[in-house]
């Protein structure tokens, strides 16, 4: 019975041809290779900027990360609002921008609801929130003012600033969210306890977001940086000593620069599908 139905199955076969099952490979490649499909290339187009003509609110924008993210979105045709609380500092870096009279400078302080309260009317594509403060001590020494302080422009100046532009991008139905925390949130620090705590909930809030608004298309990222070469890190505002220790442990061997920030700040900007991304720009520092 067996015999009979293998008899019959070779029957059933005996039209192929084996030798074109077994073709050598080389013939197999070349008759693969000749496809026209796979020698047709695609046309190409000029891809248009996503950001030109987008408009965005930076805040902590007088120096360091903030200035340095006006400056490349500017580059890319965005105009800016640049907010921090050192008049004089804003106006230097808007001036810098070089692309006319589109860019504005607002004075208040983060951390205020009575500020972000005479804010709501300002319609942006793009909210930056890099303002921040750092203060070094153990927790145990630290003033409860002082953590508030710290807690309060970190994490509570963030949290207001997405609540409010969150609520107009809803309506404009998009909109991208971008927030600056740090690798001592994720990572924690001797003496970094308020700052460490504050960056960490940064974190938190920006995963919590790109959740709650992503179903209205608005998206939600934030940019993990590492030892940036700013005021932080240069001076008196690091001992050679710690400087040299944290140049040892980072895997690149150098600090980063506030322009390689701001490129990742254009990345996700511009990435229609970047949401939930934690974006580590360290040296390799998370890996140690």
């Amino acid at each position: 019975m067996v015999s009979q139905s293998f008899a019959s199955l070779l029957r059933s076969t005996s039209h192929l041809s084996y030798r074109n099952l077994l073709v050598h490979p080389a013939r197999r490649l070349r008759r693969f290779s000749a496809s026209p499909f796979l020698n047709r290339e695609p046309p190409h187009e000029p891809t248009p900027n996503p950001l030109q003509g987008k408009s965005c609110i930076i805040t902590g924008a007088s120096r360091g990360i903030g200035a340095a993210i006006a400056k490349r979105f500017a580059q890319e045709g965005v105009r800016c609002i640049l907010v921090g609380r050192n008049e004089q500092l804003l106006l230097s870096v808007r001036d810098g921008l070089g692309t006319g009279d589109e860019h504005r400078v607002v004075v208040g302080d983060v951390g205020s609801d009575a500020f972000w309260g005479n804010m709501k009317k300002e319609k942006v594509d793009i909210l930056v929130n890099s303002a921040g403060i750092t203060h070094c001590s153990p927790l145990f020494v630290t003033s409860p003012s002082l953590l508030e302080e710290v807690m309060r422009t970190n994490l509570m100046g963030t949290m207001m600033a997405c609540r409010t532009m969150g609520k107009n991008m809803m309506a404009l139905k998009g909109g991208c969210i971008i927030n600056v925390a740090s690798l001592l949130g994720q990572k924690g620090g001797k003496g970094s306890a308020a700052y460490a705590a504050s960056k960490a909930g940064v974190i938190g809030l920006s995963r919590a977001l790109a959740a709650e608004l992503g179903e209205k298309n608005v998206r939600v990222n934030v940019i993990v940086p590492g030892y940036i070469e700013t005021d932080m890190t240069e001076g008196a505002a690091m001992t050679p000593n710690a400087r040299s220790e944290a140049l040892n442990a980072i895997p690149l061997k150098r600090f980063g620069r506030p322009s390689e920030i701001a490129d990742a700040a254009v990345f996700l900007a511009a990435n229609a599908y970047a949401n939930n991304c934690v974006l580590n720009v360290d040296g390799g520092l998370s890996a140690i």
